[in-house]
């Protein structure tokens, strides 16, 4: 399908009735969303709903059973670099540095030398690895090596990062110092990002809205806007309104669990 251009108004991502699974057996059972332009959203639900699947599908990895993916107003019927992902488990290449591991999707592209050049050097500096660029990923932290992820997937300036619980594998002071860290990324960049977590912490306070997707088959089970304002800084984890919209959360959450009672 040719291109089209998104109207004013027009959300990033339109997703309509997504089916996925084999024969009768669904993972996502008429699952609807709109993400905006530049809107940060969490994907949270119970393990096996479907959340990782959603989002290869919106990578265009996997093709949707039934219903219809949109990315400003075209079907993204195959991976492309308008949509990265970023993974758990570390992806960067032990044989390279941290510089040429940010380059390394560059190099697939037509740009002139001196110009990919300035992508690695002003990523380095958005992703605080300057003074490390010449070390290679053994030399460096987790938590470093998930900003070289990091770095490596915006290199291509894609218009959707989509994040599959990037954080998770990091301890608690690392995984807060990038949750920090990544939102001031994103304020800086033209990015919608979609990220699955299974921290409700972590989607509370990363997240313009948070989908909260049913047990199998995955559905929309609810959606909360989460009001709090930006640039949000780790304290605003101990204000009253933070941890009341986390309390919401929590018994929705529980609620799908057969109704314990929330703690």
């Amino acid at each position: 399908m040719a291109q089209q251009n998104r109207e004013p108004g027009q959300p990033k991502i339109r997703l309509e009735h997504l089916f996925f699974g084999y024969e009768k057996q669904f993972v996502i059972e008429d699952f609807s969303l709109e993400i905006n332009d530049r809107e940060f959203v969490s994907i949270v639900g119970p393990s096996g709903c479907g959340k990782t699947t959603l989002l290869n599908m919106i990578a265009g990895l996997l093709q949707p059973t039934q219903g219809q993916i949109w990315l400003d107003n075209i079907h993204p019927d195959h991976p492309g670099p308008d949509r990265t992902m970023v993974f758990q488990s570390d992806a960067v290449f032990p044989w390279y540095t941290v510089e040429q591991n940010i380059e390394y999707g560059l190099k697939a592209t037509q740009k002139p030398r001196k110009e990919r050049r300035e992508t690695v050097d002003r990523l380095l500096h958005l992703v605080g690895l300057e003074a490390d660029r010449k070390k290679f990923p053994r030399q460096l932290s987790g938590g470093m090596r998930k900003r070289v992820d990091i770095a490596r997937a915006m290199a291509l300036q894609p218009k959707v990062l989509l994040m599959d619980e990037p954080f998770a594998a990091l301890d608690v002071l690392t995984k807060e110092r990038l949750q920090e860290d990544f939102l001031d990324i994103w304020t800086s960049t033209p990015m919608t990002v979609v990220f699955v977590t299974h921290d409700l912490e972590e989607a509370l306070f990363l997240s313009q809205r948070v989908v909260v997707m049913s047990r199998n088959p995955g559905r929309v089970e609810k959606v909360v806007n989460i009001p709090l304002i930006h640039p949000r800084r780790l304290v605003v984890k101990t204000s009253a309104e933070f941890q009341e919209i986390r309390r919401d959360l929590v018994e929705v959450m529980y609620a799908m669990h057969g109704g314990l009672e929330a703690r």
